[in-house]
């Protein structure tokens, strides 16, 4: 064993980087096998769910070149990296490889691959800035910090983005105009991916044009306006046949309605800041880029420019500041390491990563094997795989409130139906029969409130029996203890076991307004 160690220890000193690689992507595939599900909304609904809905909306295949998009009442966002998805989708159905659990496992793995480039561009923009022992200890940070390898194998744009604009940023430092080209392509790939990344990618052209380096700035320009035209102009025209028809509806739709979303103090980022990185480390760089600013200004302006910005917007959620934590990590640990060499004593230094890193390492086995909002994910996964599943019902009656399902799971496109307070299961039925909803294979109750109530009730018209309770995983039930907002999910499947009704019609006036409307709306 000794001897193994020694190996290792000998190893690490000649090939650092390939050490620290080879160990982030260990815990990335670790993430990949075990961290199912999706940690929020647009990780699915906006990337997943819409990419397959291309291929298959209303159960028709669609060939690569003609998907079935509808812009209609959709929330736009950048087309390139649903397209990306897209055409992998494309590919595998074209193989015969549609099993959803099975397909996204490819996804996170493609992710745990793709986020390799967060570690390797940080030990570059690092030694750009600095010493091989100041990258080496970046790297670590961004190979292992307790939240990088469950994020990156999510499905978010604000993840997704950060690897052409470390690139872009990588060539900028070089301080070569040959190279400014690729910074713009790669510039606007991280536009076309999170538009919210031009504050940033567009600093370097307000520093180069204050440094009178008005070449290098148009270079930086032009390449950056191709970009755009190939990622936004031509890829929106083959879509949607408007250029630019993304952009314009997100810039649109924000522009009216940014104010509906969840909104906090200007402060809000910096403490979300300082509880990634678990307070010390993020005060020790905070004291030491304000002291040493100017030597990393190249990257500290973009980066404080992209944090102002969202910090003044109205709509503030964790993660739209994801792009620039990369950075946050290169600017802290370079101007800290600069710093630290000024002082007396290094104890703090070591006192402050000893507890850092003594606090990251549950924490990043605990996330990394932690499944988020895997409840709808696996009742649609349970119906996926039930050959007489055709239609489903979600029961509410106990809430007024709509279910939003992850149909990729259950390759489930046709529409489905809730059982509402205002048209409890006797209305429902009475819809059912006058053809205005399929009658249901499935009923899905969410929640446990008055289960049995509810149960009892829906018996009454119909003879179900229940096959299946799906749970929250661990951390879908205790993120509700640290924030009561969020409800913590059960899932109690019942199937239909006789597709007749017990009661007799009773035409009430719900469903009479409901057989006209669906008769209206077929008739335009």
């Amino acid at each position: 064993m000794p001897i193994v160690w020694d190996s290792l220890k000998c190893y690490y000193r000649l090939h650092p980087l390939k050490t620290i690689l080879i160990i982030g992507l260990f815990f990335r595939l670790i993430a990949a096998v075990y961290s199912k599900g999706y940690a929020f909304t647009d990780d699915h609904y906006f990337v997943i769910e819409e990419a397959q809905q291309w291929i298959s909306q209303g159960n028709q295949e669609r060939d690569f070149f003609h998907p079935n998009i509808f812009t209609k009442d959709r929330l736009s966002h950048g087309s390139l990296y649903t397209s990306a998805h897209y055409v992998l989708f494309q590919i595998y159905r074209s193989l015969g490889f549609i099993d959803p659990m099975a397909v996204m496992f490819t996804v996170r793995i493609l992710h745990a691959f793709y986020s390799l480039l967060v570690i390797l561009l940080g030990y570059k923009i690092a030694r750009l800035l600095g010493s091989q022992r100041t990258a080496i200890q970046i790297s670590w940070i961004l190979a292992l910090a307790w939240f990088m390898p469950f994020l990156s194998v999510r499905n978010l744009v604000e993840m997704a983005c950060i690897p052409p604009l470390m690139a872009a940023s990588y060539f900028v430092l070089k301080n070569d105009r040959k190279w400014l080209f690729w910074a713009g392509i790669l510039a606007s790939v991280a536009f076309a991916l999170r538009f919210q990344t031009i504050l940033f990618s567009g600093m370097f052209g307000i520093i180069l044009l204050y440094r009178f380096r008005w070449r290098e700035a148009l270079w930086l320009l032009g390449s950056f306006l191709l970009g755009c035209l190939i990622f936004l102009g031509l890829l929106d025209f083959i879509l949607f046949g408007t250029p630019f028809y993304e952009l314009v509806s997100y810039i649109a739709y924000n522009a009216t309605h940014s104010g509906e979303y969840p909104n906090g103090p200007w402060y809000q980022y910096i403490l979300v800041i300082m509880g990634m990185f678990l307070l010390l480390p993020a005060g020790n760089w905070l004291y030491a880029i304000i002291r040493k600013f100017k030597t990393y200004a190249v990257l500290l302006f973009p980066t404080l420019l992209f944090l102002a910005f969202h910090s003044a917007f109205p709509n503030k959620q964790e993660r739209f500041i994801l792009p620039v934590i990369p950075f946050v990590i290169i600017l802290g640990v370079s101007a800290w390491s600069d710093v630290q060499n000024t002082l007396k004593s290094k104890r703090w230094n070591a006192i402050s990563n000893r507890i850092f890193w003594i606090l990251n390492i549950p924490l990043l086995l605990l996330l990394s094997l932690a499944s988020t909002r895997t409840a709808k994910m696996e009742a649609m996964y349970f119906l996926f795989k039930q050959n007489d599943a055709k239609h489903f019902v979600i029961e509410s009656t106990h809430r007024d409130y709509m279910e939003y399902m992850p149909r990729f799971y259950g390759d489930f496109w046709e529409p489905y139906q809730h059982i509402l307070p205002n048209c409890a299961s006797s209305c429902f039925m009475d819809s059912v029969e006058k053809g205005v909803h399929p009658f249901p294979d499935y009923i899905l109750f969410f929640d446990s409130d008055k289960l049995d109530q509810r149960v009892s009730i829906l018996q009454e018209e119909i003879s179900i029996e229940p096959v299946i309770t799906i749970y929250s995983s661990w951390l879908d039930r205790l993120i509700p203890k640290l924030n009561p907002i969020v409800k913590s999910q059960e899932i109690f499947i019942y199937r239909v076991k006789d597709k007749k009704r017990k009661s007799p019609t009773t035409t009430s006036t719900t469903a009479i307004e409901a057989a006209a409307t669906a008769k209206a709306s077929k008739a335009t």
